[in-house]
């Protein structure tokens, strides 16, 4: 491979000519890398062996995948909800502290929810809800946070509490804003967690979003998809009200309407 004399910082956001940001790399690297800052090119790298693990297995990364490629294990979480206070800790990563936070009561939707600084080992994706694979305009918000540009929308999760109180917290929107932090190896996150929501609710919240009101670039595919959920998450709410078996399917979708 042709070395080339690179700079860290690019001569075109601001970086010197100077030997403190002078680094050797591949011609090739260099040409791919453009005006990118070195150390992101280096974290879009390894995005993209990432992009082609994935595409062994014939998929393309979610942020479950980035979640995985950078921690070891992942860990339920339990809450002590109490009035308008939930208490947690982060006890699988070695601290014990209890935390605390208010929980609040959403006016319009009733749903109750707080915010938190979570680590990455207690966040999951989910692709049900969110079906959306990261797109190719990561390494945009990788270059942003990276030049300490805060974006401004936290993630939203949900979590349902079993009888002991615990559950997984799922990321269903902003995967792409926490996937750009986690390659830059931001070991924690702001969310706002919903807690026990009316999944169908969320559901359809995020199926209008990609639809009827077009805010996320939902293609035909991820939209069939979420139609097809939704409406397999009714049946299924059907099934329960009404006492009937899982493979019962002796009714019509007038019934259901």
């Amino acid at each position: 491979h042709k070395v080339e004399i690179d700079h860290i910082d690019p001569l075109a956001t601001g970086g010197k000519d100077e030997l403190e940001n002078f680094a050797l790399t591949h011609g090739s690297c260099n040409n791919a890398k453009r005006t990118s800052h070195l150390e992101v090119a280096r974290i879009l790298a390894s995005f993209e062996k990432l992009c082609k693990k994935c595409g062994q297995n014939n998929k393309v990364p979610n942020l479950d995948d980035v979640l995985q490629s950078k921690t070891k294990q992942r860990h339920k979480i339990k809450l002590d909800v109490d009035n308008d206070k939930v208490k947690y800790s982060f006890s699988e990563t070695g601290n014990n502290k209890v935390l605390q936070s208010n929980l609040y009561t959403d006016k319009l939707s009733g749903e109750k929810y707080f915010f938190a600084k979570v680590p990455t080992e207690y966040l999951f994706h989910d692709d049900k809800i969110n079906p959306r694979p990261i797109g190719g305009y990561l390494g945009g918000l990788v270059e942003e946070f990276y030049k300490g540009f805060p974006q401004l929308q936290v993630p939203l999760a949900w979590i349902k509490l079993d009888n002991n109180g615990s559950g997984k917290i799922h990321v269903f929107d902003g995967q792409h804003k926490a996937a750009a932090q986690i390659l830059l190896d931001v070991k924690e996150l702001t969310i706002r967690i919903f807690v026990n929501p009316d999944l169908d609710k969320m559901l359809t919240a995020n199926t209008h979003a990609g639809t009827t009101l077009k805010q996320v670039a939902f293609d035909k595919s991820i939209q069939r998809n979420l139609g097809g959920t939704l409406y397999w998450e009714r049946i299924k709410s059907y099934q329960v009200d009404n006492g009937l078996a899982d493979d019962n399917f002796s009714f019509s979708e007038q019934d259901l309407v």
